[in-house]
């Protein structure tokens, strides 16, 4: 092996590592949050900037972690420093993005269309980068801490609950707190001046939550793999090499294609999210903050079963069964509109109806989610024994952004289909009630069945995958197996 290691911990990661492990994730939670939610509706809706130009600076922003999440990966890797190989990138990420942040609603008034498109890349790309430098070291650093088939799901259920909640947050604050309805204002949705306020918040909660998870996991660097001295930090015939090796492991390659697929779909739903709540459905904001904060109960419970369901019948038959069921279940409210059986927009029962569906939908996304990252940490077991060198930097990287990649894509099919209904833009022109009623058909038809065939691709692969229980129990025994021999030799 190219790195001498600390022996990991096999059984239980103390639980004041995993709440601050856990902490870090509210950077993802809410940086996903808000450009989710808002970043689309304010640059398109309310800038008046076309979703298809929208839609591709977040692609070319993504298309920048091209480089740097594989890079980071690999660089981290090999890095060495008294803090061990990943906190110093950790530390580092935390002020900047919170900078880039701010900078992202807050583009200077009487800017062309131009200007405006370039002003969101540039600070799309400066928060997914410094949220990269933090990600995908700090991710490294879960398989390393435990070698457990089901600690790492745990653990990674406590990152998944966390960094939801830091979601919730932003979402709940965006829509009952800075664009909830005023009279003066109107619908707090399609004012600009509100944005900047958002943009405050949340830059302070992801640097806040980054120092806090790195401070909080600093103590484990002496039990983590260290790298000797020596080398250059970075070179690009090791880089290929680690991301060429990587990709030779069949269930990374089976995770990145259901990715491929799944998180395309992912990336349109999210840009459309918040049109379904805001011109399908017709919620005001109060309603859709409502929604948001509910969505904590569907948390826990996916949080609560995650663990017993992979116990009783292991991580890749959970996430086929629970991905069958979320398939099945995730379009049926669009469809029974339109079948003229859900409750009326206006309706008192309607935002029960939508809080009843997305119980269980979201329940099951969370779990399938927890459980598709412990899967990527026992890939990295399984990829050193099958080359004797551990890449956990570069699986991770790899994995990253992959699934931000293709939610990019999304995201700019997103954009671009919002042109290609010919969805309105203004405060006027988009208020609730003087949307064609055609529009909102196509609006509904593409967020609801359309992306059904997406998600049945992304299954198919998660199918053709090896990595059981069972398999893992091979791969651990022949890595104990490994070290003794080394123990015996040296």
């Amino acid at each position: 092996m190219s790195a001498a290691s600390a022996p990991a911990d096999d059984r239980q990661v103390p639980f004041s590592i995993r709440i601050a492990y856990g902490i870090g994730a509210i950077a993802d939670g809410a940086k996903n949050s808000a450009f989710n939610a808002f970043l689309v509706l304010y640059y398109t809706t309310v800038l008046g900037l076309p979703g298809t130009l929208s839609g591709l600076a977040i692609f070319i922003a993504l298309c920048v972690d091209a480089i740097t999440d594989p890079l980071v990966g690999s660089i981290s890797d090999h890095f060495h420093s008294r803090w061990g190989r990943r906190h110093p990138f950790m530390y580092f990420s935390a002020i900047p993005m919170g900078l880039c942040f701010y900078g992202l609603f807050s583009p200077p008034e009487g800017l062309s269309q131009n200007q405006l498109f370039a002003w969101l890349v540039a600070f799309a790309i400066g928060v997914r980068l410094f949220l990269t430098f933090y990600m995908v070291p700090s991710g490294a650093l879960a398989p390393e801490m435990t070698t457990h088939y089901d600690e790492r799901t745990r653990l990674v259920s406590y990152r998944w609950l966390i960094g939801w909640l830091g979601a919730l947050t932003v979402a709940m604050s965006g829509w009952l707190v800075f664009f909830a309805d005023r009279e003066v204002v109107g619908d707090g949705r399609l004012d600009s001046s509100n944005y900047p306020q958002l943009g405050i918040f949340a830059g302070i909660l992801v640097a806040t939550a980054i120092l806090v998870s790195s401070a909080g996991t600093h103590r484990v660097i002496p039990k983590l793999r260290r790298v000797g001295a020596g080398g250059s930090l970075f070179s690009a015939t090791r880089f290929a090499r680690d991301a060429v090796a990587a990709l030779r492991n069949h269930s990374l390659r089976m995770l990145l294609g259901s990715s491929l697929f799944s998180a395309t779909a992912l990336g349109v739903s999210e840009v459309l999210g918040t049109y379904m709540n805001t011109w399908f459905w017709e919620f005001p904001s109060t309603q859709i903050g409502i929604l948001a904060g509910a969505q904590v109960f569907p948390l826990l419970l996916g949080f609560s079963m995650v663990g017993p369901i992979s116990q009783r019948w292991d991580k890749r038959k959970a996430t086929i069964g629970l991905a069958l069921f979320a398939i099945l279940w995730g379009p049926l409210p669009v469809l029974l509109r339109f079948a003229g059986l859900a409750p009326e927009n206006g309706s008192p029962f309607l935002i029960v109806f939508i809080m009843g569906h997305g119980l269980f939908l979201i329940a099951a996304a969370i779990q399938i989610g927890i459980l598709n990252s412990s899967m990527v940490m026992d890939a990295t077991d399984e990829h050193e024994l099958e080359s004797g060198e551990r890449r956990e930097g570069t699986f991770i990287a790899v994995t990253t952004f992959t699934g931000k990649a293709v939610s990019g894509f999304g995201n700019f099919l997103g954009g671009v289909l919002l042109d290609v209904i010919d969805f309105p833009v203004g405060q006027v022109d988009a208020a609730v009630g003087n949307v064609p009623g055609e529009t909102i058909f196509k609006l509904g038809l593409v967020a609801g069945p359309g992306l059904v065939i997406f998600y049945l691709c992304g299954l198919w692969f998660i199918t053709r995958m090896r990595l059981s229980r069972e398999r893992y129990s091979e791969i651990s025994r022949g890595l104990a197996e490994r070290g003794s021999r080394g123990a015996s030799g040296g």
